[in-house]
């Protein structure tokens, strides 16, 4: 089974100022599975490690296709696989 790093950047806004955000999920077979980068909060409420460890995913990880694309036929004529509906809406971070 391969399995591979993907991401998703998206735009939000927080206190009137646009902001980006970027998911990440890890695709094993054909089941796409978000995952989360744990903040560690120190005893000043701050986590130095946490940008770093995003920075790390960021670089090993693809982007993830749009919808439109995985809903076409492949080449051989079968179905092809499809990714959840809604995977930013529904996703709990």
């Amino acid at each position: 089974m391969q399995v591979e790093l993907l991401k998703k950047n998206s735009t939000y806004m927080k206190d009137g100022e646009e902001k980006t955000a970027t998911n990440f999920y890890v695709k094993c077979g054909d089941t796409l599975i978000p995952i989360q980068i744990r903040f560690f909060e120190n005893e000043n409420g701050k986590d130095p490690n946490y940008s770093g460890r995003k920075l790390v995913l960021s670089s090993f990880a693809s982007a993830l296709p749009d919808k439109s694309k995985q809903g076409k036929a492949n080449k051989s004529g079968s179905e092809s696989v499809e990714v959840q509906d809604g995977i930013d809406e529904n996703l709990p971070f």
